[in-house]
């Protein structure tokens, strides 16, 4: 209820701007505030931003750099476990040096328990004949494989095992093959197993963590030899190049389900690179830390700009009502200055009064018969012109009092600032002057442009300190002098008087509101104080030289383009 009654109060009328100076206003405060108080918030949110963007994408490659760390480690474990199985069989004392199918069979079955990707196994002669066979495809027995390319490696490398990449071979189906070889007196042995590589992925995927990341495996020729059926199929090529130089790195690979990041680690058993690539869709915008902090980074924006914009509106209230108060203080300070203009324009409404009143009773005596006077026409018109220019005088004094007491809106013209102090000396206190003891000596500099001022705001600053200058000099003889001239961009309007002057104690209090050096009943102290708020409101200074019984100096300084 209070608040709609402080917007009832502050109406259109009350206030010296109108609506647009105030919308201008709160624009202005909108912008300070945002310069201020958002800029600063924005810089700060972009920066760390960028800051975060940067760690997030380490902290992602390192954590893909972890996943194929962990899974190359976990299929070198693998590999080498194999590997000794299949050693053992072959270093085993009852192992023979040619072997029938029937104990292969045995081998192979304690090959898969240990491990259930074991396929088959064979036994070779140095020739490359398997000469022993267990497992799916008995058909494979006595076939020569010397010109396999796990055979030619394994008989022409120091190494006495060959691990082999992912291939069809004779039997059409994806396997890889495990051979170990040993010199048993004079004979060259080579015992050889073929692994089912899906159940080596099954064990892999199974280590997988959160599912944020896919793995699969790549041969130095970048081709695949396991992978998921949505990224490729085995022994096709792959579009990630890994370098072959670097036992680990990190890479970023376009495709068209955008930008996916991605970590290698090469074995140590077999040459195989293990990959671990970011999940296609795992960094929906919506899912991402990035995202939810770029969310309350705009959140707390958007509640800055909103504190912003009801502050402002809070400001442009809050100005509202200060220029209404001092709009009704201007206004109280030009009645107080009426009030003691009063017995001045008493006396100079009266003399034309009583010419009136003479001339009417002349015209009333002529026109009686029992005087027996008569009135020609040109006395007649002379006399009627004198009551009438005697009228006019009447008027104009009173149009200038209302013009000067009437409530107006702040209104920026170009004036000549002469004309200005010239209307407050002759017209409003051309009579009181004229009655006392108290010269007015005016000074102009003839050359100063013309001021983009309110005429009607900066009589009223003439006027309080013209008043003020005559009651500092009282009844006796004193002089009021005012000058004009030109600082830098401003106009200088000095008003000097030969008063009582003040003490240096009144002197700092000479702008405070109802403070007054006059007699109780003689001043209300608003004078100078709205002088005050009148000139810096036109974007001016006023300055103030006093000492005691000396006299006191005001020195108003306004721009000559006051900006509207």
């Amino acid at each position: 209820m209070n608040k709609e009654k402080q917007r009832a109060v502050i109406s259109a009328d009350a206030l010296p701007f109108n609506t647009e100076h105030y919308r201008e206003w709160r624009r202005r405060q909108i912008m300070r505030m945002a310069v201020t108080y958002l800029a600063p918030l924005v810089i700060l949110v972009v920066y760390f931003q960028y800051r975060y963007i940067g760690l997030e994408k380490d902290s992602h490659r390192v954590h893909l750099g972890t996943i194929a760390e962990h899974q190359a480690n976990t299929l070198d474990l693998f590999m080498s476990e194999r590997r000794v199985n299949l050693v053992n069989v072959v270093d085993h004392p009852r192992f023979s040096v040619q072997p029938l199918s029937e104990e292969m069979s045995d081998y192979l079955s304690d090959l898969r328990r240990a491990s259930e990707a074991f396929v088959d196994i064979g036994f070779f002669d140095s020739a490359g004949v398997q000469l022993a066979y267990a497992g799916p495809h008995p058909s494979l027995e006595s076939r020569n494989y010397r010109n396999e390319d796990w055979f030619t490696t394994l008989t022409s490398a120091d190494d006495n095992c060959v691990i082999t990449d992912v291939y069809l071979g004779f039997r059409q189906q994806l396997h890889f093959t495990i051979a170990v070889s040993r010199t048993v007196g004079d004979r060259f042995l080579i015992l050889r197993a073929t692994l089912d590589p899906w159940r080596m992925y099954e064990y892999i995927e199974s280590q997988q963590m959160a599912g944020d990341a896919t793995t699969y495996i790549v041969n130095r020729a970048g081709v695949y030899q396991l992978v998921e059926e949505e990224l490729g199929r085995p022994l096709e090529e792959c579009p990630v190049e890994v370098s072959s130089e670097e036992t680990y790195g990190f890479g970023e690979v376009e495709s068209d389900r955008g930008s996916l990041k991605y970590g290698f680690r090469w074995l140590r058993n077999t040459e195989w690179a293990l990959i671990a690539q970011s999940a296609p869709g795992a960094e929906s915008f919506f899912s991402t830390p990035q995202s939810r902090s770029v969310l309350v980074s705009a959140a707390l924006l958007l509640v800055a700009v909103l504190v912003i914009f009801n502050r402002a509106g809070k400001l442009v209230a809050q100005q509202k009502e200060a220029d209404q108060t001092r709009a009704q203080l201007e206004h109280a300070a030009k009645l107080a200055s009426v009030g003691e203009l009063a017995s001045g324009i008493a006396h100079e409404i009266n003399n034309p009064l009583a010419v009136i009143t003479e001339e009417a009773g002349l015209l009333m005596d002529y026109t009686d018969p029992q005087f027996g006077h008569t009135l020609d026409e040109e006395d007649l018109r002379q006399r009627l012109g004198t009551i009438q220019k005697s009228a006019f005088r009447c008027r104009d004094i009173t149009r200038k009092l209302l013009r000067f007491v009437r409530k107006t809106d702040f209104d920026l013209q170009e004036h000549d600032v002469h004309d200005i102090i010239d209307g407050v000396i002759d017209d409003l206190l051309g009579p009181e002057i004229l009655v006392s003891s108290i010269g007015v000596e005016r000074s102009y500099d003839g050359s100063l442009p013309k001021l983009r001022t309110d005429a009607n705001q900066l009589q009223q600053v003439v006027l309080n300190i013209v008043n003020n200058a005559s009651d500092a000099i009282g009844d006796g003889k004193g002089e009021i002098r005012i000058t004009t001239s030109r600082r830098d961009n401003n106009v200088l309007i000095s008003i000097s008087d030969t008063g009582c002057g003040m003490t240096s104690d009144q002197l700092e209090k000479v702008f405070l509101p109802f403070f007054t050096t006059k007699e109780v009943g003689k001043g209300t102290g608003l004078g100078l104080s709205v002088s005050y708020g009148i000139v810096r409101g036109l974007g001016g200074e006023i300055e103030v030289e006093s000492a005691k019984d000396i006299g006191t100096t005001f020195r108003l300084v306004l721009p000559f383009r006051q900006k509207r």
